[in-house]
């Protein structure tokens, strides 16, 4: 707007009014002012030119809201065991709420982040670690949601390795990675992670063969390369079956033999004690391998069976175990044969069970040697050739029409396969020529005992073992009369035989050197058992007119019979030892006929012998 100004000096000067005229004035000259520069204005607007204003905003990178840490420890205490996974996670945001990736590498230099073929496909152009080792890239990830991203561990990976998590978008046009990595949050979470490598097990032996109580160790050739902060310790483990379970680290229901239990880092060993009752047999042995961590170990020896041998071994028997006639003292009562009746009970046990591993018995046999003491098992030694009625009767071989030793196993033994025993009831004869061992018998310093050993499957026998309770054998004096008459032949009255000419035999039917004693009846024409003579001068032959003796004497140095009083004859029969030969003895006898006797006839009596153990000295 245009302002006309005026000279002072050639201003209209009123007496201080405006006139209508040059009031009029002024304002048309101000319209055409004001009315010139608007319409000015208005032709300008018509004549102006149009131009499109453009800007490029630039993408921008995720941002960190958790740094990205491991999800389990893997650290030097807890490494990860190789094969296993190691997982990262973080949680990010895009300002355009873009997807993202979490990265992790070996080294800090920035990942390369790539486009996606444009915005329809966001999430499909995952970035790479530039140089080392790309652990992993998650999937496209929602942001403001976790990612996660993990990798397998490999027995190739270093023991300790480095590792960095960068974010990332595939933006199409400028697809970014945040300039911030993350190594973790706390100390337990943080990079490097570790990789626990296996053992090594190459090798797994034992030192068998072994017996039952004995100790067996395992062996194997194994090793553990790990050697961050200190070697790894190793442990060997034996299971019965092939049922190691990796979760649990122990033998499953099968059990374990053995492991180990001080700390080793190479070659590791375990030692098993085998019960005092294990049968004798090949038995399977599963060798496996753990480190520190609890990692199996590789190699080619990891679960595999190398069985041991638990050796045969002989029964044996105690002392204590072995009853000789219920510990009560033998006596012969059947002179010339054998006595019957008499008991034995022994109990047999076998460290390899009484039962097989193929559930037949274990214990199968025995050799009994019953004998007197004094004989001893170097001479009755169990074996038939060894048997001698008077002093050793043996069980092996023997015919039962010799001996007849005859047991039986007890149904209350042998209960199962960890019962090493098993126990046998005997019955058994002794001949009447058995030695006795009392205090008047010729081994008066000897006993009765019985030794015995045990007989396996696998023909193993024990050593012979003596009953800890030995029992007496009782003398068993026994007579067997030969004779059943005495001829005195044909006399008169008031004549003798002149000399003992007639004879009686009397055969040792019991186990003792013998004498007799002698008593006889009077004789008469009508003399029978029961019904002895009466008193008659005329008509008996006294007892006394009967003499004896143990050689054909002249009548009246013999010895005087009596019907009262047995005279004891030392015959001094020696023991019998076969029994099939008596040894025998021989009575002289004499008789004189009173002159008072009239009654002429055939007369009889009866005369008993008895028989009496000599002393120990004559037998």
């Amino acid at each position: 707007m245009l302002y006309n100004l005026l000279s002072e000096n050639n201003k209209l000067q009123t007496a201080g009014k405006i006139t209508i005229f040059t009031a009029v004035s002024g304002m048309l000259i101000f319209a055409f002012i004001f009315l010139f520069n608007a319409g000015k204005t208005e032709l300008m607007k018509v004549e102006a030119q149009s131009a499109t204003t453009t800007l490029t905003v630039l993408n921008t990178p995720p941002q960190w809201l958790t740094m990205a840490h491991e999800q389990t420890e893997s650290s030097t205490s807890t490494p990860t065991n190789s094969t296993t996974n190691v997982t990262w996670a973080a949680l990010a945001e895009d300002s355009s709420n873009a997807p993202y990736f979490l990265i992790v590498c070996s080294t800090s230099a920035t990942p390369t982040a790539n486009a996606a073929p444009s915005l329809l496909v966001l999430g499909s152009a995952p970035p790479n670690c530039n140089g080392g080792t790309q652990w992993g890239v998650s999937a496209s990830t929602t942001s403001n949601t976790v990612a996660t991203v993990s990798t397998t561990t490999q027995e190739a990976f270093a023991e300790q390795n480095d590792w960095y998590a960068w974010i990332c978008d595939d933006d199409p046009v400028n697809p970014r990675c945040n300039n911030t990595y993350s190594q973790g949050l706390s100390a337990t979470n943080s990079s490097p992670f570790y990789v626990n490598h296996r053992p090594v097990f190459t090798s797994f032996t034992n030192d068998s063969v072994k017996y039952p109580g004995e100790v067996l160790t395992f062996y194997s050739t194994s090793s553990d390369s790990d050697t961050v902060t200190e070697s790894d310790p190793i442990k060997l483990i034996v299971c019965n079956e092939n049922d190691f379970s990796t979760t649990t680290l122990n033998c499953g229901p099968g059990g374990t033999i053995a492991s180990t239990t001080i700390t080793v880092h190479a070659n590791a060993t375990t030692s098993y004690t085998l019960p005092s009752v294990i049968q004798d047999d090949v038995y399977d042995a599963w060798g496996y391998v753990i480190d520190g961590h609890g990692h199996t170990a590789s190699g080619g020896a990891h679960g595999t069976n190398v069985g041991f041998t638990v050796g045969n071994v002989a029964p044996t028997i105690a002392s204590g175990d072995i009853d000789l006639n219920g510990g009560s003292n033998i006596t012969l009562t059947v002179d010339g044969a054998e006595t019957t009746g008499f008991t034995l009970d022994f109990e047999l046990s076998d460290a390899n069970s009484c039962v097989n591993a193929a559930s037949s018995p274990e214990i199968t046999n025995y050799i009994v040697s019953l004998h007197r003491s004094g004989v001893g098992t170097s001479t009755c030694t169990g074996l038939y050739s060894s048997y001698n009625p008077n002093s050793c009767y043996p069980s092996s071989g023997l015919a039962t029409t010799t001996w007849n030793l005859s047991c039986t196993a007890s149904t209350t033994s042998c209960t199962g396969a960890t019962d090493p025993t098993k126990i046998f009831n005997c019955t058994f004869p002794l001949w009447y020529l058995a030695d006795p061992t009392d205090a008047t018998a010729f081994y008066a310093t000897n006993t009765w005992v019985a030794a015995i050993s045990g007989i396996d499957d696998n023909n193993a026998t024990g050593t012979m073992t003596i009953g800890s309770s030995p029992v007496e054998l009782i003398s068993f004096p026994a007579i067997d009369l030969i004779t059943a008459e005495i001829p005195y032949g044909t006399l008169e009255p008031g004549d003798n035989t002149g000399s003992l000419t007639a004879t009686t035999t009397i055969r040792s039917v019991g186990n003792t050197g013998l004498n007799q004693n002698i008593e006889g009846e009077a004789m008469c024409t009508n003399f029978s058992v029961g019904s002895p003579c009466v008193n008659s001068s005329t008509s008996t032959i006294p007892d006394f007119k009967q003499e004896f003796a143990t050689s054909s004497v002249s009548y009246g140095s013999g010895m005087d019979l009596s019907s009262s009083t047995p005279q004891l004859l030392a015959l001094k029969v020696q023991k019998t030892t076969s029994t099939t030969t008596p040894n025998t003895g021989i009575t002289y006898w004499g008789i004189e006929v009173p002159s008072t006797i009239t009654l002429a006839g055939a007369y009889t009596g009866l005369n008993t012998f008895y028989a009496v153990a000599s002393d120990a000295s004559d037998w």
